[in-house]
């Protein structure tokens, strides 16, 4: 399949603006054939920290609803993260929606240093049926936890997405973590990053298209930038039938010993 990253800048709370610039990229993702795109975590709003509860929205709701008229449009699935206000609390939740609606969420469960005082986190990974297969969410932060990368992975996706705000000086832990997701289980990890800066922090952007072996693909620069390249599943199965990770594991043949 063809795969695009969206790496844009967010203007923080304008949903309106952010909104219509998504769907740019998206058209554009879509004239070079891309079957899917992945664009940042918060792509809406940013994370405009007084105005959390003001601009989160229902999951289905009004983004969604122009996400799925856009992906209808452009015959593409979109993915990206957004506020979510449901029963009370918010939270920041991955989104991929295809033509015909809403195909899956996720919660983003790891939440970063003052996501924590102000988010809800969530407690169950995710994986969608998509004409494209099974494909996993998670959000940014969520990618240096091994283990969550592995309970997606243990769905038996082919490609995770992970939409980002990953910020300086961060790039190196960035790279080893995507490159490291990828392949500790043998899947294709498509990560979009963000670029601009906010009240708190600055974004560096290179998104990144990973092997399952490990090896970026793709790279952006530190620009806004829609950039395509072609995921083929059958790598993730070439390279199982040489050492499948998930198959030799042992999860249960240690035990743990603390020293008294």
């Amino acid at each position: 399949m063809r795969v695009a990253v969206g790496q844009m800048d967010v203007m923080l709370g304008d949903k309106k603006a952010n909104v219509a610039k998504a769907g740019e990229f998206v058209s554009q993702a879509a004239e070079e054939k891309a079957e899917l795109i992945c664009l940042p975590e918060l792509f809406t709003t940013g994370f405009a920290r007084d105005r959390l509860g003001e601009l989160a929205e229902e999951i289905p709701g009004e983004t969604t609803k122009k996400l799925v008229e856009l992906a209808a449009k452009n015959s593409i699935y979109i993915a990206g993260s957004i506020l979510e206000k449901s029963e009370g609390k918010i939270h920041n939740t991955g989104v991929l929606v295809g033509h015909g609606g809403l195909v899956g969420k996720y919660r983003k469960a790891h939440l970063f240093l003052e996501e924590a005082t102000r988010l809800a986190a969530g407690t169950e990974y995710a994986a969608a049926d998509t004409g494209l297969g099974k494909i996993g969410l998670l959000v940014c932060y969520d990618v240096i936890f091994p283990e969550a990368a592995r309970a997606v992975s243990l769905y038996n996706c082919g490609v995770v997405l992970l939409p980002a705000n990953w910020m300086n000086p961060f790039l190196g832990q960035w790279r080893l973590a995507t490159s490291a997701r990828a392949l500790d289980n043998q899947v294709w990890l498509v990560a979009a990053n963000r670029i601009g800066s906010d009240e708190t922090y600055t974004y560096f952007g290179r998104s990144r298209i990973v092997s399952p072996y490990g090896q970026a693909v793709l790279e952006c620069g530190e620009g806004e930038e829609v950039a395509v390249a072609e995921v083929d599943i059958g790598r993730s199965t070439e390279f199982k039938k040489i050492v499948d990770f998930l198959a030799d594991r042992r999860p249960k043949t240690y035990r743990r010993v603390v020293d008294e």
